[in-house]
């Protein structure tokens, strides 16, 4: 049973969360990829997750992270190089210089780590194979098959440059007679192109044994050297000598590759070190980043959140100067209803809850002053418009597909979440199937949530959470501040108080929405109106 379906990691803006994981090496991508929620029976496991965030919390600072980003920026994804090698394919020169510069990167991060005092990841530098592919120990991280690595490589070469050193010699002593011969300069390359209309020029140079024809066009002709025998004996030799040095480097990349194959558990092991490593500290930066607090997990099957924020949402209303109401609930097994108006924040009471008990179960910190959880091996809810197009289904029946998957779990330990409850039919019915619920959900192994805008559907086995909206609020004064301005929405939204507090005595809706009706400009006759069948 997967812990979130689609719907659910949509609503709740998981991926939004997911985003600002910013891991920086291929292995700490692989480690996100695979990022999954901890579940019950591994409470211990996710303990240890976050106590790891928490000890490196204490050690991010600018100098560490520029320090270790620098670090992790250098190193490649030397996978690929790692199986070729374990399959005895050679090297190339390309692959030898990424695992020679990863394991440069390996001894500095050694080194950062061990100044930090960080232990949790058992990342080590591995010298002799370093020493293998670095043997005249230059510290730079570039590749080259060294003359070191063989003394008939060492050999071959010399050979080279000596055959090399001959043949330009012959070359340059050619070229120097023709000029003299023929009273004209060479290029480099030992070609001379010739103007057509030169023609006692192009009769000397034809008459010249030590030059021949290449090419013309209808301006120039083009002449070069002419080899000589010595030339062709020394060029010969430098293929041979070249085809002799090409096979013993292959030797010497073969012997290398072996190495790194003796090597490859060791180099597997600090690969997962790495991707751990990085993993690990992106949460903590996040965990910064949010004002995060380290989550709270008990045996229990209980769920308490001391002034919660939902990052997405407090973003938004940031950047529009507004303050995200921090939202306080203390959940346990059976049914929890929400009452409010309609912009009083009930919807994001859900997300932000839901948001909060995926970001603890996936080893995450969570925005919030405290929070305690009992794990859950699922998180469902039915939140927004589910109009199922393709399978034909209304939003009422898209919603109920949705409850009807969420009670064929209930009797599990999980998280279940419902707003506005059979809003897609007539009033009648909804309340008959939203109170029917209630009654359903209340004695279940799952922690349930809903929201409705219906009232008595609780009952005194029901805890009741109210949405504190406008409560406190003067109306006649609010709306005389508001005659002289047209932002009157973004004010409501800044005095819309979204605490949940717990309703006691009554069960009934709060009646906010005549209210911000009327504030919002509604018609006075149909404000009167609304009040008399209200009445």
């Amino acid at each position: 049973m997967e812990f979130m379906d689609r719907c659910t990691f949509d609503s709740l803006d998981f991926q939004y969360i997911l985003d600002k994981i910013d891991v920086k090496t291929p292995y700490g991508q692989i480690y996100k990829k695979k990022i999954r929620a901890f579940l019950p029976g591994e409470e211990e496991l996710l303990r240890e997750e976050l106590n790891k965030i928490e000890r490196l919390l204490s050690h991010i600072d600018d100098e560490f992270i520029g320090d270790i980003n620098y670090i992790f920026h250098n190193i490649k994804d030397i996978k690929n190089s790692i199986e070729r090698a374990s399959e005895g394919i050679s090297l190339t020169e390309l692959e030898l210089f990424e695992i020679k510069s990863f394991l440069f990167s390996l001894k500095g991060l050694e080194r950062l780590l061990k100044e930090r005092k960080i232990k949790d990841y058992n990342i080590r530098a591995l010298e002799e194979l370093e020493e293998m592919l670095d043997p005249e120990n230059t510290g730079i991280c570039t590749f080259y098959i060294y003359d070191g690595y063989s003394e008939e490589l060492r050999r071959i070469r010399k050979d080279i440059r000596d055959a090399q050193a001959e043949l330009q010699a012959e070359k340059r002593y050619l070229k120097e007679k023709i000029e003299d011969e023929v009273n004209v300069k060479l290029s480099s390359d030992g070609t001379i192109t010739i103007p057509k209309y030169k023609v006692n020029l192009i009769k000397r140079i034809k008459a010249n044994p030590n030059l021949v024809y290449r090419s013309e066009n209808y301006l120039y002709v083009k002449y070069s050297l002419k080899k000589t025998e010595s030339m062709i004996i020394l060029e010969n030799k430098l293929s041979i000598l070249k085809k002799k040095e090409e096979r013993e480097e292959e030797k010497v990349r073969r012997f290398l590759t072996n190495k790194v194959k003796d090597y490859s558990r060791d180099l597997w092991q600090n690969i997962s070190g790495i991707g751990r490593l990085d993993l690990i500290l992106a949460k903590a930066k996040l965990a910064r980043d949010l004002k995060g607090v380290k989550p709270n997990i008990v045996s229990r099957h209980v769920l308490h959140i001391k002034r919660g924020r939902h990052p997405k949402i407090e973003e938004i209303l940031n950047k529009k100067g507004l303050k995200f109401t921090p939202i306080s609930v203390n959940l346990k097994e059976g049914v929890t209803v929400i009452t409010g108006a309609n912009m009083g924040g009930k919807t994001v009471s859900l997300k932000l809850i839901g948001l909060l008990v995926s970001m603890a179960q996936h080893g995450l910190f969570v925005p919030a002053e405290e929070m305690t959880l009992g794990l859950n091996s699922f998180i469902k809810s039915s939140m927004g418009d589910f109009q199922s197009i393709d399978r034909g289904l209304s939003t009422f029946g898209s919603e109920i597909v949705r409850i009807k998957e969420a009670t064929d779990l209930c009797h599990k330990k999980g998280l279940i979440l419902m707003d506005e409850l059979a809003k897609g039919t007539n009033p009648r019915e909804g309340y008959a199937i939203s109170k029917a619920l209630v009654e359903y959900f209340k004695d279940k192994n799952s922690i349930t949530i809903m929201t409705t805008h219906y009232d008595n559907i609780v009952d005194k086995d029901v805890l009741h959470l109210q949405v504190a909206g406008l409560s406190n609020i003067d109306f006649n004064e609010l709306e005389k501040r508001l005659m002289s301005t047209s932002e009157r929405l973004d004010i409501l939204n800044s005095l819309m108080n979204h605490e949940l507090i717990e309703a006691k005595e009554s069960s009934q809706v709060p009646q906010d929405a005549i209210n911000i009706a009327k504030i919002l400009g509604l018609k006075a006759e149909i404000i009167d109106l609304a009040q008399q069948y209200l009445r």
